[in-house]
């Protein structure tokens, strides 16, 4: 009899550990920053490929590194490439469907081709490789919203979208 309360017990151990093991994941998991397309279509008033020619890109281990950030210099920015407005929605749906991820070791300014998305709020995201961010008509850091797509998939919706071939 003994012998069946100590399995009960052990069972209810596993049980609770597996529970809070899943309760932990969950919570630890980040989520997702995405784009809505219909938004974007009522509010982007321009999309531009620039290059961004920062020279002084770093990571952050603090995901929240406010201090750490980079204003955007448009000295530094060389445009490449106006996006048609008749392309929007396809661009926009296609951004729209994208998670982007924030996690920790992130860059702290964008860095060569990247994408412009300028609102008519007077803010505008950028968009690269490794980081997308939101700033102030006049380039003053706001907000970042995410780690970038990746080389792969970056080049991959550059080259779908604008002219610009990467070598």
């Amino acid at each position: 009899m003994q012998k069946i309360g100590e399995n009960i017990m052990k069972r209810k151990m596993i049980i609770l550990l597996t529970i809070t093991f899943i309760v932990t994941l969950v919570a630890c998991s980040p989520i997702p920053f995405n784009y809505n397309s219909l938004d974007l279509v009522d509010t982007v008033v321009s999309v531009e490929l620039i290059y961004y020619n920062q020279p002084n890109v770093h990571q952050i281990s603090d995901r929240w590194g406010r201090a750490y950030r980079q204003h955007l210099d448009f000295a530094l920015v060389e445009y490449l490439e106006t996006l048609k407005e008749i392309y929007y929605t396809d661009f926009f749906e296609e951004l729209s469907s994208i998670d982007f991820y924030s996690f920790i070791g992130q860059d702290n300014a964008p860095s060569g081709i990247a994408v412009l998305l300028y609102f008519d709020n007077d803010m505008f995201d950028v968009f690269s490789e490794f980081y997308v961010g939101r700033f102030s008509a006049e380039g003053e850091f706001i907000q970042f919203l995410g780690d970038g797509l990746g080389t792969n998939g970056f080049v991959e919706l550059v080259e779908r979208h604008f002219t610009h071939e990467f070598q």
